[in-house]
């Protein structure tokens, strides 16, 4: 199964999904004051934006979660404005924790 990730373009606000992306400056998981969990890394486009060409690096924390059926129905639409999208959350579980 392939991974796509929800990403806009900052140039023309225009949503896209890609599964072409590589994760940098991975740090993990972090936890808030609220205890909730996000991943500290960025996440840069191996291929070129299919809006303005350009190959966009984003903070993991700007991404839109891509598992969010009412978000999909909106990106579909073309309706998603960039900073009105949910933020992905990443939890993670240690083998063996629990």
């Amino acid at each position: 199964m392939v991974m796509k990730l929800v990403f806009v373009c900052p140039t023309h606000k225009k949503v896209f999904r890609s599964a072409d992306f590589t994760i940098l400056d991975n740090k993990g998981i972090i936890t808030g004051p609220a205890g909730e969990k996000t991943l500290d890394a960025k996440v840069v486009l191996n291929s070129p934006c299919p809006f303005c060409s350009e190959k966009h690096t984003y903070r993991a924390t700007e991404l839109s979660c891509p598992f969010d059926r009412s978000e999909d129905l909106e990106i579909r639409r073309g309706r998603t404005p960039m900073g009105q999208s949910k933020k992905i959350r990443l939890t993670a579980t240690v083998a063996g924790s629990g």
